[in-house]
Formats: C-alpha cells, sequence, structure tokens
C-alpha cells in the first residue's frame, strides 16, 4: 500500500523548532529531522507522531517514528535518545492541534482567499463580493447575494438568490446554499453540504388521493465558526429560521430538519437526525447515528450515547443512552438485565422440567 507524506514546511523542520512552536519540553535528538506526521503504528524513520495515553506510551521504543509529541506524565520506557526525540506537553492532543493547524496554512485541499474569480464562474451582476474573496471553477452566485471579504468559494458552488456569506468562510466544493439563507463568519462547509433544501412536511390530502407537500418558506441561519461535515444537510424553516449557533461542529452525514435550533458550540457526530422544531441547547454532544424525534427539547451540556434513539425531552446536564433513550444509569441497568435473559430463561426451563 502507497503511503502519502505530508511535508512539513522549514519552520518545523527539526525537533527543536517544533519544540519551540509548542512549548514542549524536548528529550533526545534536538536535531532530528521532520519529514511527515503519522500515527505511531504506521509511521517511518523521519516522521511526527504523537502520544496521548499510556497504550500508546508503550509502543515508542518500537516505532519507526523520529520525534513524538507526548504527555509528561506518560512513561515511555527505554528508546534510543542519540536518534529519535520526545517533545514533552501538559496536551498531547491540542498540541497536536496546533501542528495541524501549521501545516494546514498550506494545505492545497482548502480554496484559496485569493481574490481570484474564476472565468468559468457565473457571478450575478448585482451580487455583491467582497475583498480577497475566491471563487472557483463552475461556481454559481445568484442575484442579490452578498459574499464578505476573505471567503473561498470552491469549485461547482451554488448559491441560490439572496444568499449572505461572511467574511472568511470557506465553501468546498459542490456545497450548495438554497435561497435567502445565511452563514456566519469563519464557517467551513465541506464538499457535498446542502443548506436551505425544503423541510420533510407533508399531509394527507384531502380527497385521499395521496399527500400534499407543505411549501416551506423560511431559511437557515448558521453562525460564526461553525463547521458541517460533507454531505449533511439542513434544511429551511417553514416559516422562520432553521439556526445553527456560534461554534457548533456537525460531522458528516447528519440531517437536520426544518425549524431546529442548535445552541452554541453544540458538537453531532455523524449519521444522526434531528427531526423538525426539536431545540438543542448549548455546549450538547450527540453522538454517532443518534437519532431525536420531532419537538423536542434537549438541555444544555447534555450528552447523548451513540445510536441513542432520544423521544423525550432531556433536562440541562444529563447523560442519556439506548433505544429509547433514557437516562444512562437506567439504562445501563436495563441492558445488565437483558444480558442475563438467556441464562435466566434456561434455568427456569431447567426448573420446569
Amino acid at each position: 500500500m502507497t503511503h502519502d507524506r505530508r511535508t512539513l514546511d522549514s519552520s518545523l523542520g527539526v525537533a527543536s523548532e517544533l519544540a519551540n512552536l509548542v512549548a514542549g519540553e524536548l528529550e533526545g535528538h534536538s536535531s532530528a529531522v521532520i519529514l511527515g506526521v503519522e500515527m505511531l503504528e504506521d509511521a517511518r524513520p523521519g516522521d511526527l507522531t504523537f502520544i496521548g495515553d499510556a497504550k500508546y506510551a508503550k509502543r515508542w521504543s518500537e516505532s519507526e517514528a523520529t520525534v513524538a509529541l507526548a504527555n509528561h506524565d506518560l512513561d515511555l520506557g527505554d528508546w534510543d535518545r542519540a536518534v529519535k526525540a520526545v517533545i514533552r506537553v501538559k496536551d498531547a492532543d491540542h498540541a497536536m492541534i496546533a501542528v495541524l493547524e501549521r501545516l494546514d496554512e498550506t494545505s492545497s485541499s482548502t480554496p484559496p482567499a485569493d481574490g481570484v474569480v474564476s472565468p468559468s464562474a457565473i457571478v450575478a451582476e448585482d451580487a455583491i463580493v467582497g475583498r480577497d474573496t475566491s471563487i472557483g471553477p463552475g461556481a454559481v452566485v445568484g442575484p442579490g447575494c452578498v459574499i464578505g471579504d476573505g471567503v473561498a468559494i470552491g469549485p461547482n458552488v451554488t448559491l441560490d438568490e439572496g444568499v449572505t456569506i461572511g467574511d472568511a468562510a470557506v465553501l468546498h466544493a459542490q456545497v450548495v446554499v438554497r435561497r435567502n439563507c445565511r452563514i456566519g463568519t469563519r464557517s467551513i462547509l465541506h464538499a457535498g453540504v446542502v443548506v436551505g433544501s425544503d423541510g420533510f412536511g407533508y399531509r394527507p390530502a384531502p380527497d385521499g388521493s395521496g399527500v400534499r407537500k407543505i411549501p416551506h418558506l423560511g431559511n437557515v441561519v448558521i453562525g460564526a465558526d461553525v463547521e458541517i461535515g460533507a454531505n449533511s444537510c439542513i434544511d429551511r424553516g417553514k416559516f422562520g429560521a432553521t439556526t445553527i449557533g456560534d461554534g457548533t461542529k456537525i460531522d458528516n452525514l447528519c440531517q437536520i430538519g426544518h425549524n431546529v435550533r442548535l445552541g452554541r458550540s453544540v458538537v453531532i457526530s455523524g449519521l444522526s437526525g434531528i427531526a423538525g422544531t426539536t431545540t438543542v441547547g448549548d455546549g450538547t454532544l450527540i453522538g454517532g447515528g443518534c437519532g431525536l424525534a420531532d419537538h423536542l427539547k434537549i438541555g444544555h451540556r447534555c450528552q447523548i450515547a451513540a445510536r441513542s434513539g432520544v423521544m423525550n425531552d432531556i433536562p440541562d446536564g444529563e447523560t442519556w443512552g439506548g433505544y429509547p433513550a433514557k437516562e444512562i444509569r437506567q439504562a445501563m441497568k436495563e441492558q445488565a438485565v437483558i444480558r442475563r435473559l438467556p441464562e435466566w430463561s434456561k434455568r427456569l426451563k431447567d426448573m420446569m422440567g
């Protein structure tokens, strides 16, 4: 299998320079050259890796990686300090973020905000485009759109009429933002995201001939510093707005229904869906593959375990799980009982002869 190496820029070229970047304490070979970044088990000579817990610490001495960022409290055992280096930090995960942010500054995967508008882009005459905003090949900017400064719009993005994009936002390839929707400052929409699609609303036809579609005349308002993963969809409100609070992060392949209101810094993992008009409070964490029913009120700072089916309101600060979801301690007790049912069934049959 081919192994793709990400080359670091010159400021991260040796271990001592990297230690300065993350304010870490250097052990071992200070001039060790860093050529790439890789997971511990896949690293080769010249690679930088990250060690954040005791399980991976045990593997450091056998790893081919040249430099590691590691937590201060980890015992890394015996390792060759003549050819390898360790940079001790308070939290390797946060130090890793600093390194990856430096790498991402020159990443070709992010559309550049360089002020270049592709000749194949279509921009409406009355659209307002800010300074240093780039528009990629095949992109369409509809009538009445207002795009801020330093925005990066990737290939084949479609902005319908009346869309507003805040400063320094990034829209990757194939993003679609429907009419009158608003994207906040510094927000990131990954490839294939659709914002402002019609909500899923139907009613039986009075004559019994089928179902009637309910028009959705509202919009979507996305706050600042929001990130939405690839192929996720956010439906417009029936009337009023579907709202996504500042700092909220939504993973790939998620569905946010019409008139949902997500608070600030909500985190939603992949394959989760939230039905219409449900409200989610600030700082709530939703695990992968969850389903939330409509018209619910989820409190602030809640946690919902992966694969949960939420059918009731959740008070502030509580952790729920299961299907149907309930307070996590009750859910775990029920699961413990269910696991013992085969044993009890067998014992009951034996007792009955």
